[in-house]
């Protein structure tokens, strides 16, 4: 008797593991292929303004088995985010952090810190795209160059992808924002528009962070990450690894920056 009540309560324990799958260790994880390469990476010290720019590479080709209709988890395509630093210091050591969570097995942590740590989605002109670059199956390289110099269209701010301009669903070309689309990252530009607005540390301006750095006034530090980007059928968000675009200096001094 002892020996078939065993066996009872084996088969019992058994139908419930299956019944309620997420209690038994059977939960999905989903892991995704970060953007595997940057192909220009300028730093905070970057004065030539024809290497101001951001250029990477998504990975989207090894995840079809993420884009099908039926399928209970969804590739949506990469991120880009972005945080304005006043001192370069502070963000080499937000760098160090992010970075030293970039191999961890929990994928997402990375960019979890660095979304909690301030970093915002990239906005455009045409209104928020999330994520910026949708998934199509393809790897693409991604152009951005995030300020104008002078009235030259080939140093003009823009968002490339596979050589052609982004564009939102109305079929409009767009160009990069700061997060709620309202303002540029022209700041030395004709700086008394609201639109070319000076950043501040302020509650109005949550993607700003520190003081300035000694020797560097009224320069402002844009750094830039970019994530893979998914999502299951309970809404539940997941990230790649994160890659690093660098970051790009914006002297408010001067309007060709």
């Amino acid at each position: 008797m002892k020996q078939k009540r065993k066996t009872y309560i084996l088969i019992f324990l058994l139908v419930s593991c299956l019944f309620f799958s997420g209690s038994c260790g059977l939960d999905e994880y989903y892991v995704m292929d970060a953007p595997y390469v940057a192909y220009n990476i300028p730093s905070y010290s970057t004065t030539d303004y024809a290497l101001k720019y951001f250029s990477f590479r998504t990975y989207e080709s090894n995840m079809t088995e993420y884009t099908a209709s039926d399928s209970s988890f969804r590739f949506l395509g990469t991120a880009v985010y972005y945080k304005i630093y006043k001192n370069y210091s502070t963000m080499a050591s937000a760098n160090s952090s992010i970075s030293s969570l970039n191999s961890s097995t929990t994928y997402s942590s990375a960019a979890e810190l660095m979304i909690s740590d301030g970093y915002r989605q990239l906005g455009t002109s045409g209104g928020t795209i999330t994520p910026l670059i949708a998934a199509d199956g393809t790897d693409r390289t991604i152009i951005i160059r995030l300020t104008n110099y002078q009235s030259s269209s080939d140093f003009a701010s823009k968002i490339y992808v596979a050589g052609s301009p982004l564009e939102n669903d109305s079929g409009t070309t767009v160009v990069p924002m700061r997060v709620g689309n309202r303002y540029t990252f022209d700041f030395g530009r004709t700086s008394s528009s609201t639109y070319n607005a000076i950043p501040t540390s302020d509650d109005t301006d949550d993607d700003v962070s520190g003081s300035f750095s000694t020797n560097y006034d009224n320069i402002y530090f844009v750094d830039m990450y970019a994530v893979a980007v998914g999502r299951d059928t309970t809404y539940t968000t997941y990230y790649s690894h994160v890659l690093h675009l660098g970051a790009v200096p914006i002297d408010t001094t001067t309007e060709d920056n």
